[in-house]
């Protein structure tokens, strides 16, 4: 019972990366219908700002807003000088634009600021406790309600103002967005505002007291599954969505890797996705489209 409990707390604070990129994901795809592939390096890149900027002594509670900004100011650069010019363009070509912006900040990232491991400091503490034989760690579960509070006011600001109800015209239709008078540049200018700013949060939920490298943006692989299982369209459904992987994947590596030379967690969450995705292509909670041929 207390390795099953332990099971089910792991997965999911572990989840609370996924559920974050996954957000990010679907923020941008939900705005201009742009699945960003970068996402994985907006993620690597706020993670070596925050290391940056730590070594310069300064705070983590003046690192981590600062962090933000930067990369708030990086997705709307991404978006005007990449983005912006392929507004009413297909979905591959907006894919594919998203693909070089993954080969760029990757190879930035690793001439301007290193490609070694680097251990990112524990700012949220490394306080752990017992109960009932289960191990609590503080850090964790406070980066978990940090997430859940991001992804439950992102859905709230898509779902109840006008601003995120415009955004999710967008993507519906980029030339009839205009025809409506809806500032098409405007909104996917501020989902990419967004997907930077929410990056800086998933580091400070989950990057303390752990070793990074420039690989670690292939967490957003990890995350892919999540995003496909919940969605592309939803925001709060990415929680969900992601506690399910996060809760297999934690089960998968105590009771199936020691058989399978750790495979069996990695496999997980792509064997899932592609087991909904057969039942339904939409994802769990993503909208079912009817089109006209």
């Amino acid at each position: 019972m207390t390795a099953l409990l332990q099971t089910l707390l792991d997965g999911v604070t572990s989840a609370a990366i996924f559920a974050a990129i996954g957000v990010a994901f679907n923020v941008i795809y939900r705005s201009g219908r742009v699945f960003n592939i970068a996402q994985g390096e907006l993620l690597m890149l706020a993670t070596f700002v925050s290391i940056l900027l730590l070594d310069l002594g300064l705070s983590p509670w003046v690192v981590f807003p600062v962090t933000m900004g930067i990369m708030a100011a990086v997705g709307l650069t991404i978006e005007r000088l990449v983005l912006r010019k392929l507004i009413g363009r297909s979905e591959l070509s907006l894919f594919i634009s998203t693909l070089g912006v993954l080969l760029v900040l990757n190879g930035l990232t690793i001439v301007l600021l290193g490609g070694e491991s680097r251990l990112f400091p524990a700012v949220l503490g490394t306080a752990r406790f017992e109960i009932g034989g289960v191990q609590v760690n503080v850090s964790a579960v406070i980066g978990a309600a940090i997430v859940l509070v991001t992804v439950l006011a992102v859905g709230a600001f898509f779902g109840r103002t006008r601003m995120g109800l415009a955004m999710t015209a967008v993507a519906e239709d980029h030339q009839i967005a205009r025809s409506m008078g809806i500032d098409v540049g405007r909104s996917m200018a501020l989902s990419w505002v967004l997907a930077g700013a929410i990056s800086t949060i998933a580091v400070l939920a989950y990057m303390g007291g752990r070793t990074v490298s420039p690989d670690v943006s292939a967490i957003a692989l990890i995350a892919l599954p999540v995003v496909l299982l919940a969605g592309v369209e939803t925001i709060v459904g990415v929680i969900a969505a992601a506690v399910i992987v996060g809760v297999g994947q934690a089960a998968a590596a105590r009771w199936l890797d020691p058989a399978t030379a750790g495979g069996a967690s990695v496999l997980f969450p792509f064997v899932l996705m592609l087991a909904i995705l057969m039942i339904r292509p939409q994802g769990l909670f993503g909208w079912k489209r009817v089109a006209r041929l």
